[in-house]
């Protein structure tokens, strides 16, 4: 499964908590019979640990180490959410988890 982050006007965070918003709206707006509705609440839920458990300081390190004008990334979510990582500008980042 994957989520697009665009990262054309914020740093991967923010764009993380946008896309989080958008999903949270949409799955309000979803019929609970829509088959997309569980895919949309998985996306929710694999955001929602990357914000609240992901080392954004060393994933915008990393994310300036590839010296890249790209301007969307793809987050590949698997279960469980701690193997997810970001692919960006042909380069792969694993998040540094916070162990608290």
């Amino acid at each position: 499964m994957t989520i697009i982050l665009d990262l054309s006007h914020h740093c991967i965070e923010t764009a993380s908590k946008r896309e989080y918003e958008r999903l949270v709206r949409q799955c309000f707006k979803c019929d609970d019979t829509d088959p997309d509705s569980s895919i949309i609440e998985t996306h929710i839920s694999a955001l929602k640990y990357l914000l609240e458990k992901a080392d954004f300081s060393d994933l915008r390190n990393q994310c300036s180490a590839t010296g890249s004008v790209e301007k969307k990334a793809v987050l590949m979510v698997s279960k469980p959410f701690k193997d997810l990582y970001i692919r960006f500008n042909n380069a792969t980042l694993y998040p540094v988890w916070k162990t608290r």
